[in-house]
């Protein structure tokens, strides 16, 4: 029998998804990409918990800011790496260290850790903030209309609130080795190290520990890219138009995330809707590097499950 908050909160992460999307064409976001799209999804299924108006304004509030500042940061400093590196790394510190809740960190830096795909322009910076902040007003739009309210949170609480000093530097400490890694091997795909540390990190639960989900995750982004690169290429030689299905597919992944607790499934989804739908549709004359991407997003995903699974152990380590 399907959860009815699985289905809730899927129907709200969809709708908040469409959302942006929406926007983003009407609006005729000069700067926009994919990063926006993400932080109002993701930010949307965090703050459907949330039952009261006032609560979820200011945590929106507050994570829009982070995201925007942390995205400006990241881009304005694309020239000089090592004061990239240090600017990613110590905004790591500060907002795993300030923010109430590790879900919340993870979406800011998730969001802001997208701009390394982005053009390094600051007039674009500025107005992906401004885009961001935008997506903030859809996460409250869809959120209030679907009548957000309390659920049972057994399956999607990441851990305790405040998180632990000592949680917060390991986890900026192995997101710095992975901007560290991404740097020295100069890998197409390098950010995914991160993102790989990000999301295993806001997907863990103690029914799912880290070390069961960074497994799962460097077998499911290969099968994801595979999964995906056949549905494109199925979808080009009979309807481009089919494209357009795919944030479905990726709503069926954060469903079974939510309903069955399955990370395995969720990331394939997952790497089938970010990844495919913003490469095809963002690519130029809607062309990507199949081989390329599968190589560099894997062997990244791969790294940044050994740095989190390094970092965790010591992170998460009780000192006497």
């Amino acid at each position: 029998m399907f959860s009815t908050s699985a289905v809730q909160r899927t129907t709200v992460l969809l709708s908040a998804m469409l959302g942006m999307t929406a926007a983003w064409g009407f609006l005729r976001l000069p700067g926009a990409n994919m990063l926006m799209v993400v932080f109002t999804f993701l930010t949307s299924a965090f703050l459907m918990d949330v039952s009261s108006f006032r609560r979820r304004l200011k945590m929106t509030v507050i994570l829009s800011l982070y995201a925007s500042a942390v995205q400006f940061l990241i881009t304005v400093w694309t020239e000089f790496p090592l004061g990239q590196m240090i600017a990613a790394t110590f905004s790591a510190y500060f907002v795993f260290s300030t923010l109430p809740d590790l879900r919340a960190g993870c979406i800011v830096m998730i969001t802001g850790y997208l701009a390394f795909f982005a053009p390094c322009i600051s007039e674009e910076a500025v107005s992906r903030s401004m885009d961001i902040l935008i997506g903030g007003a859809v996460v409250m739009i869809v959120t209030t209309l679907c009548h957000a309210r309390k659920t049972d949170q057994s399956q999607v609480t990441v851990s305790p609130s405040p998180v632990s000093r000592r949680r917060c530097f390991y986890l900026a400490a192995a997101l710095g080795t992975g901007n560290l890694l991404f740097r020295l091997l100069q890998l197409q795909q390098g950010p995914w190290i991160m993102l790989t540390v990000l999301f295993i990190t806001m997907a863990e639960t103690p029914e799912n520990p880290g070390k069961k989900l960074a497994f799962q995750r460097i077998f499911a982004v290969p099968a994801g890219i595979l999964f995906g690169g056949f549905l494109l290429e199925t979808f080009s030689r009979t309807d481009q138009r089919l494209v357009y299905l795919i944030p479905f597919l990726g709503a069926i992944g954060f469903f079974l995330l939510y309903d069955q607790g399955d990370f395995f499934l969720f990331s394939l989804f997952f790497m089938v809707t970010l990844t495919f739908f913003s490469d095809w549709m963002t690519g130029p004359y809607h062309r990507f590097h199949f081989w390329d991407i599968l190589f560099s997003r894997t062997l990244s995903s791969f790294l940044g499950a050994i740095c989190f699974l390094i970092f965790n152990f010591y992170g998460t380590r009780r000192t006497v």
